[in-house]
């Protein structure tokens, strides 16, 4: 039997079919968690992930000392540019150009926050009772994730983006994370230092890492965790291996 409940439904706000992915450890009407994790399709099921292997969220979620609580994957539109379009507010740098896309993506990801929270959230939070409202991802949906922070503090308990894709709007990110005022969530954040094959591209994912987090740091927030991960490269497996440590870190029960 599989571990998630899966239902599909369009948005005319984001003018797709929206599949949603819901998980629980937590009783029906028990109160508790809630966490929204993006690129639904890669969370629970290695024959539904793009690469062939998911998150494992599940095998995670039921690791000792692993906070009990309820999860809701968003999938992804599915295609590449795409999801780059909904996972950042801002247009692309050219480095995209230059590692394998078709067009400078981006631009829609105020868009694709205003559903998730507007729209999912509260429906999600009518439904099932909730103690605490959590956000996460990996690459752009840890970029969308922290923009989701800026956004909305007030109404985030915490939140987590692992591989971090800074690189991808490095400059649009930072106005906004210097403009920012108010207190941050909890956060954790971190990169590998072999996130591709190409060295240049590891050293970009590293140093935009480390500004990223200097410049979050100079702001108030509740708690803050980084990582820079030895050997960590861009993959489902990778993030599959820490996931129980950041959720056992970051979620409050």
């Amino acid at each position: 039997m599989k571990p998630y409940r899966k239902s599909t439904r369009f948005s005319t706000t984001l003018n797709r079919k929206v599949s949603f992915y819901v998980c629980s450890t937590l009783g029906p009407e028990e109160p508790g968690p809630l966490l929204i994790l993006h690129d639904g399709q890669n969370l629970f099921d290695d024959k539904t992930a793009a690469y062939g292997c998911s998150w494992r969220v599940y095998e995670a979620m039921m690791q000792p000392g692993v906070p009990k609580m309820r999860v809701i994957g968003i999938n992804n539109c599915e295609d590449g540019e795409g999801r780059l379009d909904e996972y950042s507010p801002f247009r692309g740098s050219k480095t995209l150009l230059s590692v394998g896309f078709s067009r400078i993506a981006g631009g829609k990801g105020d868009v694709y926050l205003r559903y998730v929270m507007d729209e999912v959230v509260p429906y999600s939070t009518a439904k099932y009772p909730t103690t605490g409202l959590y956000m996460g991802g990996s690459s752009m949906g840890g970029f969308i994730t922290v923009c989701a922070a800026l956004a909305y503090p007030d109404r985030l308990t915490g939140i987590f983006g692992l591989s971090n894709a800074w690189w991808f709007a490095e400059k649009g990110l930072m106005k906004r994370i210097e403009a920012f005022d108010g207190i941050l969530p909890r956060m954790y954040l971190d990169t590998g230092d072999t996130e591709s094959s190409e060295p240049v591209h590891n050293r970009r994912y590293v140093k935009t890492h480390h500004r990223i987090v200097a410049a979050v740091s100079q702001k108030p927030f509740k708690a803050l965790r980084t990582e820079v991960i030895p050997g960590g490269i861009h993959h489902e497996r990778a993030w599959a291996l820490r996931l129980a440590d950041v959720l056992r870190w970051l979620i409050q029960s």
